[in-house]
């Protein structure tokens, strides 16, 4: 019996997601590791399958939110943990997301994480905070973490949805409250790659935001 699936979408990540696995392998759970190798053009996919038991990989990069469903697919955990593939040892954490979920606590928990001085000025988070609450009455912290649990019993209304790209965390937020999940967030020292506010940072967020609007346009028509 398997206890909990970690599943990691990747794109490019051969820098960091060795430590990041490794982090998990530390971890002592009945597990298994997922990782799905959207579209990477470098060493992502073969330093994966040193740890991971199963590595998905497709060759065209289709976003974050099809590389997470190809992910939930294949789970066969009781629990659910998604994880962005840059944590390096900090991954480890994801225990503070587990343990109140099993406990009964919540039906998903969510890592807040402290910004760096790396960080963007919050505009999109803070664009979804607002949209989060509009169409739920509920104010969270850190909806766009990517660092969440949740227990598998959500899979079949999740695996029904469309989400595009970036606008994952968005939308499967707002679908899980809209279907009565009650949720909580914990307070980390998880670290990822911060994007910066140079011209690539500035696109990364460009690129979310577009995400999200679409993901949100979508759903409504």
């Amino acid at each position: 019996m398997i206890d909990v699936t970690y599943i990691i979408p990747a794109y490019n990540e051969e820098g960091r997601i060795e430590k990041t696995l490794q982090a998990l392998k530390n971890i002592t759970h009945s597990s298994e590791i997922i990782v799905v190798d959207d579209g990477s053009t470098d060493r992502t996919a073969e330093i994966a399958k040193q740890y991971a038991d199963q590595v998905i990989s497709y060759p065209v990069n289709k976003g974050k939110g099809y590389a997470l469903k190809q992910g939930w697919r294949e789970a066969n955990g009781t629990f659910i943990a998604c994880l962005d593939a840059d944590l390096e040892e900090t991954a480890e954490e994801i225990l503070s997301l587990i343990e109140p979920i099993k406990k009964g606590e919540a039906d998903i928990a969510i890592s807040i994480i402290k910004p760096g001085k790396r960080a963007g000025a919050g505009i999109v988070k803070k664009r979804v905070q607002a949209l989060v609450y509009k169409k739920t009455g509920v104010k969270l912290e850190a909806p766009l973490s990517g660092q969440r649990v949740f227990h598998r019993k959500w899979l079949p209304m999740l695996l029904n949805k469309t989400y595009k790209g970036f606008g994952i965390e968005t939308q499967m937020t707002i679908d899980l409250l809209c279907a009565g999940a009650s949720y909580l967030e914990v307070a980390t020292t998880m670290k990822h790659r911060e994007m910066g506010r140079d011209l690539k940072g500035f696109y990364h967020r460009l690129k979310q935001w577009v995400d999200i609007e679409k993901q949100l346009r979508g759903v409504q028509s």
